[in-house]
């Protein structure tokens, strides 16, 4: 049987372990909290981490590209990006699928599997570093503007457009 083969008819099983290896990257309290419910309202974090973990084993057994992995990823990494993880914690995740597969793939299959898991883990961390990337422009946006406003009340500089504050964006 072929690699994707034996990860459609083990689809659940791999989804239920990857969600569950996941949530216990968090804090034990919290992970207790996101493991209850998948209810988007109840749990929307828990939620948005089983539906990308369901998403991105799809695109596994199915075929993917770079592109299309980071876009799928991206709901779990923007999390993630926000939360109190390093870089390498944030993506940690995505690399307990290896343990995983060791579980419950042939020894012939898994150094393919680990080539997909290598593939899903870089994606993740080029989306992590645009997200942070992101976060810092926003962070250094407001800075600017939080400057600029006290400098207006003062009256020491005339009223700038959006523009002009986001001038060190680059596109």
């Amino acid at each position: 049987m072929h690699l994707k083969q034996i990860l459609t008819k083990n689809k659940k099983l791999f989804i239920k372990k990857w969600f569950q290896a996941t949530i216990n990257t968090y804090p034990a309290q919290s992970a207790k909290v996101l493991g209850k419910d998948s209810n988007r309202f109840d749990n929307p974090v828990g939620a948005v981490t089983h539906e990308t973990i369901e998403d991105v084993f799809n695109l596994i057994i199915g075929d993917f590209n770079r592109e299309i992995l980071e876009k799928t990823l991206d709901p779990i990494i923007r999390i993630r990006a926000v939360q109190a993880f390093c870089a390498s914690e944030a993506v940690s995740f995505v690399f307990s699928l290896k343990k995983i597969g060791e579980d419950i793939l042939d020894d012939s299959l898994i150094r393919e599997f680990d080539k997909l898991v290598d593939e899903i883990a870089l994606a993740a961390f080029n989306k992590l570093m645009k997200c942070k990337e992101e976060i810092f422009l926003l962070k250094a946006t407001e800075s600017k503007r939080r400057i600029h406003r006290a400098f207006e009340r003062a009256g020491l500089v005339t009223e700038l457009t959006e523009e002009d504050l986001l001038g060190s964006k680059k596109s």
